[in-house]
């Protein structure tokens, strides 16, 4: 797949409801795996064996230290103590993407589908869909896109704003794409782009234009494609933006080459080399390799 769909979901693991010591060292552990001090994370949890909240902060340090089957196990734990609300959704959630990781496809689907059920229960609508995302993504790891594709529309119908509608089109995209729908796919990635020319950074919005550039030459529809690249390209420029500047040209080239036409391509792939010369950036770096 053209990106690893697997969702870090930003969930809110500190549901307020304890003491204030407690709520101190939750937000210390919570702190010590947002700076990626995991070690200091996991000796904060584990003076707290008996609540939930502490096991699903230890799981979430292991995951950085890549430690999938210790990970696993912590919120499984989590789950096992009972949490409720947001903590309970989120341990399955955070199971799930654990077991995703670690191919454990069928797991990583029923984790996913409790944490839909239990969004469903407390009408958390918005946990609802990022469950059926995450459902739609695992569906998707295995090739399963018909039933990846359903739960990425089951979730469109959910959002609730631009950012959150961008995301459900790009994951249809995506689907469509592999179901050999190409006008879907490049309807579903067009309507992303527009939403996050609006509302999403601009990252967001360079690598969903790169895809729907790709999109449209992959149909050979070269005029599209060159429209799509030569409005990346400006609006990189005109936002400081020269790292996808480069990624522009170098994918710009390849469409330009499959035209026939090796001056414009080689014209770009000198504008990519120069500024990756500049930046010196491994991306870019690896990216040229095979382009060149």
């Amino acid at each position: 797949m053209n990106l690893k769909i697997t969702l870090i979901v930003a969930i809110n693991l500190l549901i307020i409801n304890e003491s204030v010591a407690k709520d101190a060292a939750l937000e210390s552990c919570d702190a010590a795996v947002r700076n990626r001090q995991y070690a200091q994370a996991i000796q904060v949890a584990e003076q707290h064996a008996n609540q939930a909240e502490f096991w699903l902060c230890k799981g979430r340090a292991q995951s950085g230290l890549a430690q999938n089957a210790a990970a696993q196990q912590s919120f499984k734990q989590a789950i096992s103590l009972k949490p409720e609300g947001l903590d309970l959704i989120s341990a399955h959630m955070l199971l799930g993407n654990a077991q995703l990781e670690a191919k454990v496809h069928e797991a990583a689907i029923d984790s996913y589908q409790q944490a839909l059920k239990f969004s469903e229960q407390q009408n958390m609508r918005r946990y609802t869909r990022i469950a059926n995302n995450l459902i739609g993504e695992a569906y998707f790891d295995i090739g399963q896109y018909a039933q990846a594709l359903k739960a990425f529309e089951t979730g469109e119908k959910l959002a609730m704003n631009d950012d959150e509608r961008a995301d459900s089109c790009i994951h249809e995209a995506m689907a469509y794409q592999q179901l050999q729908q190409a006008d879907k796919a490049i309807e579903y990635q067009l309507k992303g782009v527009m939403m996050l020319r609006k509302s999403g950074t601009p990252d967001q919005y360079a690598e969903a234009s790169l895809t729907l550039g790709k999109l449209f030459a992959a149909k050979k529809d070269y005029a599209s494609a060159d429209k799509t690249y030569q409005r990346l390209m400006e609006y990189a420029h005109d936002n400081g933006g020269e790292f996808y500047e480069a990624k522009t040209a170098i994918d710009w080239a390849e469409s330009k080459r499959a035209q026939g036409d090796a001056t414009g391509a080689q014209q770009l792939m000198q504008q990519a080399e120069t500024i990756a010369a500049k930046l010196k950036d491994a991306e870019l770096d690896a990216l040229l390799m095979p382009a060149k």
